[in-house]
């Protein structure tokens, strides 16, 4: 995920904006959504999971798309109880999260735990008590660093909008060349509408022969040379 240096020094550069943003003090969570399929929210969350902890960081990484859940698949934890238990109150941390062995070696001095989602449908966000829910998820992020809820795109399903209701903050990834100006402007109307702040937006998936400029003309200074 982080194999080059440009790729690591760009998310920790989003890291470090999304510090003085204000909202990863100890025990904070982040919503990354999209607003569509196919923009790499998923990709976006997992880097910054394993960003924090290289900074040292304990992070947790949720996968709160219920209806697909690439997470999971790449991460194990598929047949555990997840958020969708912890949101009914039918589980506790203990049970839904666990340390994610395949990163171990590169999560540096800090750690990265996941949870799934769980066992049940997204139908059963239906009967799940909002009130409490946030009360609980509060006090299970406060035991990490830093939160990233991965959930579903805004203009798919409803899911992202109950998650934003329960978290600190919300970041937004765009898709370059796949998203489009009122999509943008219709989910961030639709989060503006539930007031967790959102901290702004990633420009994923850049191609500069197609989109423009980007920091490729200083790729040599990682790789040392004097120029």
């Amino acid at each position: 995920m982080l194999q080059s240096p440009e790729v690591a020094d760009a998310y920790d550069s989003l890291l470090g904006s999304l510090r003085i943003a204000g909202p990863l003090v100890s025990g904070n969570s982040v919503l990354v959504t999209s607003t569509e399929p196919g923009e790499g929210k998923t990709t976006v969350s997992l880097c910054l999971a394993m960003t924090a902890a290289q900074a040292g960081q304990t992070a947790l990484l949720i996968d709160g798309d219920l209806r697909r859940a690439s997470l999971a698949a790449a991460l194990g934890g598929a047949d555990t109880a997840g958020l969708i238990e912890i949101l009914l109150g039918q589980a506790d941390a203990a049970e839904a999260i666990s340390p994610v062995a395949a990163l171990a070696d590169s999560a540096g001095p800090g750690a990265v735990s996941f949870m799934p989602g769980g066992h049940k449908p997204a139908l059963s966000l239906g009967a799940v008590d909002w009130a409490k829910a946030r009360v609980a998820f509060k006090s299970l992020s406060q035991a990490f660093g830093v939160v990233f809820l991965d959930s579903p795109p805004i203009l798919a399903v409803n899911d992202a909008l109950l998650f934003a209701g329960i978290v600190d903050a919300v970041l937004l990834v765009v898709g370059a060349g796949k998203a489009n100006l009122d999509e943008v402007r219709r989910a961030k109307e639709q989060l503006d509408a539930i007031g967790t702040p959102i901290l702004g937006a990633v420009l994923n998936r850049f191609v500069p022969e197609v989109h423009g400029r980007s920091n490729r003309p200083y790729s040599a200074y990682y790789r040392g040379a004097r120029t």
